[in-house]
């Protein structure tokens, strides 16, 4: 293993982006040279790492005499509709450029608090689709969960757009802009926090991107002050969209897949490691998703851009070695397309379990020999397609017993059970 660190205080940038000869709105141009008071900056509370507050991961339906009354009645493997959660009822007080219905469709993700049920989005939008950069919450171990906003956006007159030559990471009053989130939201409870891993497509012209880590802290619902938390690369904008990054429930350790090798991000030292080289490079995962088999200590990767049809990658955490694997059976080809497929290791049936945009379809791989199989659900005739693929809008909750999944904006959330 490669022994070279990043610092966790330390950045190759400046904490905020320049915001000199920004392109906006005329309208909010004039607004921000004649705001009579400054932005307040973020103040987003650090805190120190909680071994103790990761996830014991369930091996069966221990909590279930715990569970709200939409959950009580739900046979294994039956899709539930969960009445009134359709992000539409969280909008902002006060309206900022761009579509809110684009929160979720537009290549945009969510993160799981495992132990509370909470679902987050945090800066979801971008490109030319919406410059709100809110955080919102769903607790679904109310009996009738609803959305909510944790912090409002910020505000119209501080927001500028990322255009080519001009890139703006973080608006003016120091708080991410807004993106396509892809991949890139992991809550991660050692932190209390819903960290944000690289932005894929900032709000503006759409071909502006970066590698920053950011987070938004539920101490006092604020975003951490820029350069908090070092770069994922230090300095790049490149080849960001889109790549491969998921969450060891059992450590909080996140991978991410970086353009030469992939990184991983240790919440306890807040330092990433860099890891084992792309046999090519990180193309090879663009809009692939990844989990990490908590039982073998591997991270696999659902396909390889340069071993079609039927290729894929896994990277054996004790060994620091990336090796090239091939999927069969069923639907093999369907799971390992550039579609921002999302997997998570299904710790009960020992077995990955992968959503594709495709309806209620869910497949199962095994991961020993990589056999694809689909899953026998009922119940999920109606779901709607995910509007521009999954990304990490398919959230295991094991204290649920099974998955959340939210498709399109309207369509509200849609849970699977596994138990």
């Amino acid at each position: 293993m490669r022994t070279d660190r990043l610092s966790s205080r330390k950045s190759l940038e400046s904490p905020i982006a320049r915001t000199a000869g920004s392109c906006f709105v005329a309208v909010l141009a004039v607004g921000h040279l004649s705001a009579a008071t400054p932005a307040q900056p973020p103040n987003g509370i650090v805190e120190p790492y909680n071994g103790s507050a990761l996830v014991v991961v369930p091996k069966g339906a221990e909590t279930r005499v715990e569970w709200p009354a939409w959950r009580r009645s739900i046979k294994p493997f039956h899709w539930h509709n969960i009445p009134g959660t359709s992000l539409a009822e969280a909008l902002p007080e006060n309206p900022v450029p761009g579509n809110p219905g684009t929160r979720i469709g537009a290549w945009n993700g969510m993160a799981a608090d495992r132990i509370t049920n909470r679902l987050y989005t945090a800066a979801n939008g971008g490109h030319a689709d919406y410059s709100g950069n809110e955080v919102c919450e769903i607790d679904l171990s109310k009996d009738e969960p609803r959305w909510r906003l944790l912090r409002q956006p910020t505000a119209a007159e501080y927001i500028v757009k990322s255009l080519s030559g001009d890139i703006h990471d973080y608006y003016l009053d120091g708080r991410p802009a807004s993106t396509h989130t892809y991949y890139a939201l992991q809550f991660l409870a050692s932190r209390n926090a819903v960290f944000k891993f690289a932005a894929g497509s900032l709000w503006g012209s759409g071909g502006q991107a970066n590698w920053k880590t950011d987070a938004f802290s539920l101490k006092n619902d604020d975003w951490h002050p820029a350069g908090t938390w070092p770069d994922v690369v230090p300095g790049s904008h490149k080849s960001v969209t889109a790549r491969a990054i998921c969450l060891d429930p059992s450590t909080d350790q996140v991978y991410v897949a970086a353009p030469r090798e992939l990184r991983r991000f240790d919440p306890r030292s807040g330092e990433y490691e860099l890891l084992s080289k792309w046999p090519n490079n990180s193309y090879s995962v663009f809009a692939r998703g990844c989990a990490v088999d908590i039982d073998r200590k591997t991270v696999v990767f659902f396909g390889d851009a340069y071993r079609k049809p039927d290729g894929g990658l896994l990277y054996d955490i004790g060994a620091d070695e990336l090796r090239e694997i091939r999927f069969s059976g069923q639907d093999a080809a369907e799971i390992v397309k550039p579609d921002y497929n999302f997997a998570w290791y299904d710790v009960p049936s020992r077995r990955f379990l992968l959503k594709t945009r495709d309806g209620g379809k869910v497949h199962a791989i095994d991961p020993e020999t990589f056999e694809v199989s689909i899953v026998e659900t009922t119940g999920g005739a109606n779901i709607p397609d995910a509007i521009n693929g999954v990304q990490t809008r398919w959230q295991w909750l094991p204290a649920l017993g099974g998955y959340a999944f939210y498709p399109t904006y309207r369509s509200g959330i849609w849970f699977l059970a596994t138990e």
